[in-house]
């Protein structure tokens, strides 16, 4: 801002204060929130990809569970990615002020998971190419959950 629009002023410039800047090094807190909430939108965004190839491929997208068949759209990948990352981000983020080191366990411990997990969609789908896409979001999950928490930065 100057004075030199006023009448009569010179050219002086009043300067104001920076914004603070957070410290390089600071990287739990709020950082890990948005790495894993970033993570979760990331990881839906694929899987929606997944979804979409899947079916211009010819996959059904339907699962036989429970004695009944389920077709897996749109809106179930979204809630089915996008939830329980963001939940398991939160509940990192605050397990993460009270012991830090819990997050490489949790890091690992959701990639074993969903990996183990994969291979209910490859038993349960009326057709392979469903059974793939399924088990490959489930990766996708495992995979965005590990980096989201074993991003941060080293001391």
């Amino acid at each position: 801002m100057t004075n030199a629009s006023q009448p009569g002023a010179g050219a002086a410039q009043v300067e104001l204060p920076a914004a603070p800047v957070e410290a390089p090094d600071r990287r739990g807190g709020r950082s890990l929130l948005a790495r894993g909430l970033l993570s979760a939108g990331i990881a839906t965004a694929v899987n929606l990809a997944i979804l979409a190839a899947a079916t211009a491929a010819g996959a059904s997208m339907v699962v036989a569970q429970g004695g009944s068949e389920i077709a897996v759209g749109f809106v179930p990948v979204l809630v089915a990615t996008f939830v329980p990352l963001a939940l398991a981000t939160v509940v990192a983020w605050l397990l993460a002020k009270r012991w830090p080191r819990a997050i490489p366990v949790l890091a690992w411990t959701g990639l074993v998971v969903a990996a183990a997990s994969a291979i209910a969609p490859l038993t349960g789908a009326l057709d392979a190419g469903t059974g793939i896409a399924l088990a490959l979001m489930h990766l996708v999950a495992g995979v965005s959950w590990f980096t989201a928490l074993r991003s941060q930065r080293r001391r």
